[in-house]
């Protein structure tokens, strides 16, 4: 890396999640070491208050900027396939590259990987680095968009240095379908600092009063599935409601909760709320996660596409055990010695999922095996500042 040359990191929304917090602490690493960076992201989709706990929409933006790191809000930049929409984005990026001529540009997110990496070339940038969190192709997807994304992929490689996928099956996947950029595709995984992320977790007591704030139906001593979530169409929070009501109409001592807003939240208020799931299932919008870990008892996770997703990094720094989808990088994300640290079951599975919860939730020594060896799997084999450093070299 260019010792002197600045870094642009790019995100297409600045709605926090995994891709957000990873952005936020490859911006700090590289001020730690004294080396200039912009961290630009879109506009939040949704900005209305809708938790006392995070009151803004902007928390990329805002944490950014506490921390003495220049950012730029992008007025143009959206999720979604829109050619005038997308058009606007590709010239503000143009516009914003010619402006501060950065040495590297790091995109994250389908969107900026494609709008990014063109922007960049007609810019005239050095480097380009593109970080996919999870091929936007392995969602759950009409056969022509499928087609789509992996031909926007292949075009666009061509304008990209290096290729970061977070988990070996998508580097095998690049490969495989032959997404080439001009240097490399490479696997750096995601990481956590499990001894800072165990410092600010509460007490378990905390944690449940917490809750019993927000569920007059709430006791301590229920089994508590948590799952952090924000709603999105990969993360399958409309399935797993309906798998919900099924396992608390047969357990009424379950407790289900879900952290997270997201662009689908108010459906999924109105999904809770048609299916009489108030006093069964804790929607608790924009919320802190790390002051609910200890509560659970259960981890979920039951999406139908993910890359190597930082709630199941969380659950097990937290010592919490996990039951996972068998999509991007879970089922690696929890392989040991002894097989798998944690339940992986098929997408989409309603009975795999209740017998998976029901399993963990009446066997306590399972769950403490599988949670001891989760975390030693995270603290052996995905820690963030490995991940900081191979990205550093990308640069």
């Amino acid at each position: 890396m260019d010792q002197k040359g600045l870094t642009m990191i790019l995100v297409t929304s600045q709605d926090w999640g995994g891709v957000q917090a990873y952005v936020l602490d490859l911006a700090l690493a590289l001020k730690s070491r004294g080396l200039p960076v912009i961290v630009c992201a879109g506009r939040p989709e949704k900005l209305e208050v809708r938790s006392l706990k995070l009151d803004v929409g902007r928390e990329l933006g805002d944490k950014c900027l506490e921390a003495g790191i220049e950012f730029i809000e992008l007025k143009r930049m959206i999720r979604d396939i829109n050619p005038i929409s997308n058009t606007r984005a590709l010239f503000e990026l143009i516009s914003l590259f010619k402006k501060h001529q950065p040495h590297t540009v790091h995109l994250n997110s389908s969107m900026m990987g494609a709008v990014g990496s063109l922007a960049a070339r007609i810019a005239g940038i050095q480097r380009v680095v593109y970080c996919i969190g999870g091929w936007a192709f392995n969602e759950q997807i009409s056969s022509w968009k499928k087609s789509l994304y992996i031909t926007i992929e292949k075009i666009s490689a061509r304008w990209k240095d290096v290729i970061i996928c977070v988990h070996p099956g998508d580097e095998k996947l690049a490969l495989d379908i032959k997404i080439k950029p001009r240097e490399k595709v490479m696997t750096i995984p995601n990481g956590i600092d499990v001894n800072l992320f165990q410092s600010q977790l509460r007490d378990r007591e905390t944690a449940h009063s917490l809750l019993a704030e927000r569920c007059t139906m709430y006791d301590v001593r229920c089994t508590v599935v948590g799952t952090v979530a924000n709603s999105y169409p990969p993360k399958n929070l409309f399935w797993y409601l309906e798998v919900c009501k099924t396992i608390t109409d047969k357990h009424p001592d379950f407790k289900f909760v879900i952290i997270g807003d997201g662009p689908q939240f108010e459906e999924l208020k109105a999904k809770h709320a048609s299916l009489n799931l108030q006093d069964k299932v804790i929607l608790t919008g924009r919320f802190e996660s790390k002051l609910l870990y200890t509560a659970f008892d259960i981890s979920v996770l039951p999406s139908t596409k993910e890359g190597m997703p930082l709630a199941v990094l969380e659950s097990m720094a937290a010592k919490v055990p996990c039951v996972v989808t068998d999509v991007g990088g879970c089922r690696w994300m929890l392989q040991d010695e002894q097989g798998s640290a944690g339940l992986v079951i098929p997408p989409n599975d309603d009975k795999a999922l209740e017998q998976a919860i029901e399993k963990l939730a009446s066997n306590s020594l399972l769950r403490q095996e599988l949670s001891q060896r989760a975390y030693n799997l995270v603290t052996e084999k995905f820690n963030l500042q490995d991940t900081l450093n191979k990205t550093i070299e990308t640069l």
